[in-house]
């Protein structure tokens, strides 16, 4: 059996059963312990599963990850609201970082300024602007996740390493009181590292993301400014005024 096929099974299996052993994949898939460790990887790289001792889990926050396609569509016109008003904030000649969000991708697709270099590793944020002659854009090599739409790896954090950036736009899968919160580990990390690389931290976040729930947090130091759409949570706002965060909340359709 291809390991391709061997990881459908799995997932399969996953979504019965929310969790699986190394043992387990052993005795149904008749591999060695290194094999299944292998499998456990590739998954894990995927982004699909969570590693645990001894196996693999697919959690039940897992179930509420929407695609990257159904979250563009899921609350589109705020989203493109929030990032018009993210767009406003880049200037001529500075040098952007665009993280893998559907609302930073809607900062890309409203970018007027001239002679900027955009750096990302979204696949969408590319084709957006590949069109634009008046701007650089630089690709974070890695690994293809598809159903996200972005590239992933060590690479990515390497790279970001060696950048400095005017200001970086980046999602968020949650917002709480203690800071920001992503379903990857990964994710987390390269977020981290983005706001670190850059001189001014921009969050586009829409309403729905201050009752949400995720694993890995990002705390409220890295940020300069949240965009979002309406009035946030009194627990909230009350440690962005502590900190110094600008918010800025963008106009609702009907008003």
């Amino acid at each position: 059996m291809y390991q391709e096929e061997r990881l459908l099974k799995i997932l399969k299996y996953l979504k019965q059963h929310q969790s699986m052993s190394v043992t387990d994949i052993c005795t149904q898939f008749e591999v060695s312990r290194d094999t299944a460790r292998r499998d456990i990887v590739r998954l894990v790289q995927e982004g699909v599963v969570v590693r645990t001792h001894g196996g693999l889990a697919l959690p039940e926050l897992q179930k509420k990850i929407l695609s990257y396609q159904d979250r563009l569509i899921d609350e589109s016109e705020t989203k493109k609201r929030i990032g018009k008003l993210g767009a406003k904030l880049i200037q001529d000649h500075e040098t952007v970082i665009l993280d893998v969000s559907t609302t930073v991708q809607f900062v890309a697709e409203q970018i007027s300024a001239k002679n900027i270099t955009v750096v990302t590793h979204s696949i969408d944020n590319v084709a957006t602007l590949s069109n634009r002659e008046d701007l650089q854009i630089y690709v974070l090599g890695g690994y293809l996740n598809v159903k996200h739409r972005l590239l992933y790896g060590s690479s990515i954090i390497d790279k970001l390493s060696e950048i400095r950036a005017d200001k970086a736009f980046i999602g968020a899968a949650a917002i709480r009181s203690d800071g920001l919160y992503y379903p990857f580990e990964e994710d987390a990390r390269v977020k981290r590292e983005m706001a670190r690389r850059s001189d001014q931290v921009i969050v586009v976040a829409d309403h729905t993301k201050f009752i949400g729930k995720s694993f890995y947090r990002l705390d409220f130091d890295h940020v300069d400014i949240l965009i979002t759409n309406r009035e946030i949570p009194s627990e909230i706002r009350e440690v962005l005024d502590q900190k110094n965060i600008t918010v800025i909340e963008c106009e609702e359709e009907n008003e």
